[in-house]
């Protein structure tokens, strides 16, 4: 009955590290999202990826696509009520804290043309948006797009 006992106990040690090797590693592989990717949006007909987030100094790059696959012409600001500079940001939700686009000395965004966007029937436009950059110790993001579910556990280039 000894021996038994020492053998299941040395089992369920054994079982316990394996655990505890492999948890950590299958958590982390699920949790973040590849880039790139791309989602249904909530505008009909239309579709947002998210091509790339790196940081880069003191910003933070985000690249994204609206890809319109339907037969008319899809003005953004009529979708979302507003315009997508006013409206894009990024989480770090270590720090739950919210980043806007980062604007010049006038007031205007660091970003592509997303004021007023129009994104001609099936065609696809190429967008970026510049942010300041998150702290060092922050390794993923959630990317909230207009018009799309949020983009979270993006991981951050370098």
């Amino acid at each position: 009955m000894n021996s038994r006992n020492s053998i299941l106990t040395c089992l369920i040690a054994v079982s316990a590290c394996l655990v505890i090797a492999v948890a950590p590693t299958r958590v982390a592989a699920q949790s973040e999202t590849s880039l790139p990717s791309k989602v249904d949006s909530d505008i009909n007909g239309m579709s947002v990826e998210l091509t790339s987030v790196q940081k880069t100094g003191d910003t933070l790059m985000v690249r994204f696509k609206y890809i319109n696959a339907s037969d008319k012409a899809i003005v953004m600001y009529n979708e979302i009520h507003g315009h997508v500079e006013d409206q894009i940001y990024y989480v770090d939700s270590k720090n739950k804290k919210k980043y806007p686009v980062v604007r010049d000395s006038e007031k205007n965004p660091l970003a592509s043309t997303l004021h007023d966007l129009h994104v001609p029937a099936k065609e696809t436009k190429n967008c970026w948006a510049k942010f300041p950059a998150p702290p060092a110790d922050v390794t993923t993001v959630a990317v909230y797009i207009p018009g799309a579910p949020p983009f979270e556990n993006v991981p951050v280039g370098q």
